[in-house]
């Protein structure tokens, strides 16, 4: 057939007006010819996909410029665009870039099909699209709808979101999941600047774009990003190239972290607390006997010697600090000695009244107003002592916050979808949120005379019901603590000091008894 072929071209050659016609059907027979042999060998891995360079080199030798847009539109092309699927950039390419050379075209064609990215490619709009609205809307608008759901299908079932950014900074894709993370619609990302839509992102991007991608691509980044609505989150992410020849793109990949990073910062709280409650042990034991020996030669002098007034002020002064290290050495095992929770099915509302009300009578919220909003039928399985040790110690913190000038308390229980809620809220000078990542650490305090253990007994107490306490402040405006309780509670019982595994689950353990005084009058 080859040779009858051949015979046949030499008989047809003599014919003068035939000959351009002849060179056009070789070059589409010699596109056909490696179409097959690419097909039935693995297709875009078929190493006769190298053919299609010498059908587009000898189109450029015979027909010149003509030859070699024949040869790119011939069956060689629609295979290569059939692998890659992004069949309308790689045309793209070729017609306007005419000064580049069709060799140079065609290679990038093929680049693109043996390794490039369906899911980038398809969306993929020139550089000056950021730079001209219209024009960008006139090239989506010419996006086929099976190249974009050929997108979705690639990364939108990925957890991490994606963003493709041309060299310019112009956002060429994002995945579901990047737009589910950021909080922004389809049309506000695509075609926008990373710098607009994340600006925290963009020098991370800009240093790699200008090491042209010399830097490792596993480098990690993080950092906060502000959604709509407020809430700020912690986001980590990488930066990889995705070049082709020329051209710098980049490759952004990103998870939230915000739970990881208050889940380590929470194993570090507890390793702190762990070490604290270790110490603790050895240390009541080696004060308490000094202390109570030193208060009853104390006792034991002021009855025998009967002595003056200033030295009856001095011993008191005595009992009086013992009594207070006494206290601190009690909040102290706290954090370390066990006790079993009694858990009962408790009426929230008629609870945290309670301890409003002895607070009323206690007289240290005299100069406050205090706003009760307590939705009543609201339970949740709690034991009712320790919780009120925490309302107690909550409300004091706030009143404090607020002493010396009027202001406004507000305690509030709520039932919903997401569980049982206990909020306490104030409007008083706030917390600096450079302090916020310290309140529940044992010993630090903004107090004159504070043990700094409050908070964190608090905590360790909410914790070991399997609630969650979350601390917002900000200053100039005030504190509200909301302490959340889940539809299905699963309190941490421990009967040693925490480790930093137990720390997952809470990060400390629980109030040991306080005899016969009001469960809160240890704080």
């Amino acid at each position: 057939m080859t040779y009858g072929l051949t015979v046949l071209y030499l008989a047809l050659l003599r014919v003068q007006h035939l000959v351009k016609i002849l060179a056009q059907s070789q070059i589409f027979l010699d596109g056909l010819l490696v179409t097959i042999l690419v097909v039935m060998t693995q297709g875009s891995e078929s190493p006769f996909v190298f053919g299609y360079v010498l059908v587009v080199l000898a189109a450029s030798i015979t027909l010149y410029r003509s030859g070699a847009l024949l040869a790119a539109r011939s069956p060689s092309s629609c295979s290569v665009v059939s692998c890659s699927r992004s069949s309308s950039v790689l045309l793209v390419h070729c017609r306007s870039s005419p000064r580049r050379g069709w060799v140079k075209c065609c290679s990038r064609t093929l680049d693109r099909a043996a390794g490039s990215s369906p899911s980038l490619s398809s969306r993929a709009p020139s550089p000056r699209s950021c730079a001209r609205p219209d024009e960008s809307s006139r090239r989506k608008s010419r996006t086929s709808s099976s190249s974009a759901s050929s997108t979705r299908r690639s990364c939108g079932p990925s957890p991490a979101g994606v963003l493709s950014v041309d060299d310019i900074g112009c956002i060429r894709f994002g995945n579901d999941a990047a737009m589910q993370i950021l909080k922004i619609s389809e049309s506000e990302l695509v075609g926008s600047r990373l710098e607009d839509v994340v600006p925290a992102m963009a020098p991370a991007w800009s240093r790699f774009r200008d090491a042209r991608f010399r830097e490792p691509a596993v480098s990690r980044f993080e950092t906060d990003y502000a959604r709509r609505g407020g809430d700020t989150i912690r986001i980590g992410f990488s930066v990889a190239p995705l070049a082709f020849l020329s051209e710098l793109s980049a490759l952004i990949v990103f998870q939230d972290v915000t739970d990881i990073v208050r889940l380590k910062d929470a194993v570090a709280r507890s390793e702190r607390l762990a070490s604290v409650g270790q110490f603790a042990a050895g240390l009541a034991h080696e004060v308490r006997n000094p202390l109570a020996s030193m208060c009853a030669s104390i006792d034991v002098l002021r009855a025998a010697l009967a002595p003056p007034e200033h030295l009856t002020r001095l011993m008191d002064n005595i009992t009086r600090e013992a009594e207070r290290l006494n206290g601190l050495i009690t909040d102290f095992l706290a954090l370390a000695r066990p006790r079993e929770i009694a858990l009962q099915r408790t009426d929230l509302a008629l609870m945290v009244d309670e301890v409003l009300n002895l607070f009323e009578n206690d007289g240290a919220g005299a100069d406050l107003r205090l706003v009760r909003d307590l939705s009543p039928g609201v339970h949740a399985e709690v034991d009712p002592d320790l919780m009120k040790q925490v309302v107690w110690n909550l409300i004091r913190n706030s009143a404090e916050a607020m002493r010396g000038r009027p202001g406004t308390l507000v305690v509030e229980v709520h039932g919903g979808d997401g569980g049982p809620t206990i909020r306490v809220e104030d409007d008083g000078p706030g917390v600096d949120p450079a302090l916020l990542q310290k309140i529940f650490d044992p010993f630090y305090t903004t107090k004159d005379r504070g043990s700094g253990l409050g908070l964190a007994i608090t905590n360790s107490i909410v914790e070991a019901h399997g609630a969650t306490m979350l601390f917002e402040s900000e200053v100039g405006v005030g504190t509200a603590v909301t302490i959340r309780f889940g539809l299905s509670q699963v309190p941490v019982r421990r009967s040693s000091p925490p480790t930093a595994v137990e720390a997952i689950a809470r990060s400390t353990g629980s109030l040991p008894p306080t005899g016969g005084e009001a469960p809160w009058a240890a704080f």
